[in-house]
């Protein structure tokens, strides 16, 4: 079984960042999606030098600034995306497609504009579980033979008929404050590869806390604990004996 641990959030912050490098020099982790509109230039040198990892787009419509003029009325009073207002009863069902198309697309260039190679997309916060936001990661991943993470099962459908790629089974049980354990992570592999699953994508966000500010998020601390699992001796040794090998999204 192939399973590739894709770290959400590169850009999201510094620290973010370079707990991801980390667990891909010291751990499992040999993906990443990165927030185009946050990330910085001397964040994205690391990463294109990083050997034999994959980059995608982590699409985002609910933190920091949009690279184009995005309607107002998903903006706080500062300009930046609202999460409360596109999760409003009348935020994301009414979103317009050409408004998070250009959006969107614009972070995609952003980011080949800049050299790298990107090989996936999925979204921050799932907003592509709204229709539209779905409709425009299909569409772009379509034209640019982009991979895409199935939020859900229906999804798994919709991609595998438009012959979008993507892994058998996601796994996103590794998040929470409950659930960061090498057992934990043992368990769900375990019963990907039970279910007969040839390729696995892992949902991680590793990241440095102690250089997160306090309101940059409620998941912090996590951050740690994710990143210790990742590099630990323990998962390499369970992957190698249950012949589990880890690879980048490119390759799945």
């Amino acid at each position: 079984m192939k399973v590739v641990f894709n770290a959400d959030d590169f850009g999201a912050h510094l620290a973010v960042s370079q707990g991801i490098i980390k667990a891909m020099r010291e751990g499992v982790v040999r993906s990443t999606t990165v927030m185009a509109n946050l990330v910085t230039d001397g964040e994205l040198g690391e990463l294109k030098s990083m050997p034999g990892i994959s980059a995608g787009l982590h699409a985002n419509l609910t933190k920091g600034r949009p690279l184009t003029q995005f309607p107002s009325r998903w903006l706080d009073g500062e300009g930046n995306f609202a999460s409360k207002l596109l999760y409003s009863p009348e935020g994301g069902p009414a979103l317009p497609y050409d408004a998070v198309c250009a959006e969107l697309t614009a972070q995609l260039q952003c980011l080949l504009d800049a050299g790298v190679k990107v090989s996936h997309i999925d979204s921050h916060h799932h907003v592509h579980g709204f229709a539209t936001v779905l409709a425009v990661v299909e569409d772009l991943a379509s034209k640019h033979g982009l991979a895409a993470r199935p939020a859900s099962e229906w999804m798994a459908r919709r991609f595998n008929k438009q012959g979008i790629r993507r892994p058998d089974v996601l796994i996103t049980g590794f998040f929470g404050k409950n659930n960061i354990s090498c057992a934990r992570l043992e368990e769900l592999l375990g019963a990907a590869a039970s279910s007969g699953a040839q390729s696995v994508e892992v949902m991680c966000h590793p990241g440095l806390s102690a250089g997160l500010p306090e309101d940059f998020s409620s998941y912090r601390e996590e951050r740690d604990e994710e990143m210790a699992v990742l590099c630990s001796g323990e998962l390499a040794a369970w992957l190698k004996g249950n012949d589990i090998t880890i690879v980048n999204y490119a390759q799945l």
